[in-house]
């Protein structure tokens, strides 16, 4: 089955076809994106809290800030734990280091 152009039906529905799985593949893409840019923000506020351990133990101060790709993290301590304040796509998050590990 030809078509005037010379092209067949199946050779349509193959286009048609790669196109409707390339298409599909957009939302995993963003997804993809939206979760590596929650996890470096995560990774950023891990080495806040880590400079925050070394500024009060060389200096005595117990709170911060500290800007990071144009996201701010807030650091101070509580009892046990250093804790990072900052924005991410989801809202505002909380990252508590103590001296075993994350809360």
């Amino acid at each position: 089955m030809w078509n005037e152009k010379g092209t067949s039906m199946l050779e349509s529905l193959l286009t048609l076809m790669i196109i409707i799985v390339a298409i599909s593949f957009i939302p995993f893409i963003f997804q993809l994106q939206h979760s590596l840019y929650n996890q470096s923000l995560e990774l950023h506020a891990s080495q806040v809290a880590y400079e925050a351990v070394i500024i009060a133990k060389n200096t005595g101060i117990f709170e911060g800030k500290k800007w990071i790709d144009n996201v701010e993290y807030a650091w101070y301590f509580q009892t046990d734990a250093v804790c990072v304040r900052f924005n991410n796509l989801d809202g505002v998050r909380y990252k508590c280091i103590n001296g075993d590990g994350e809360l």
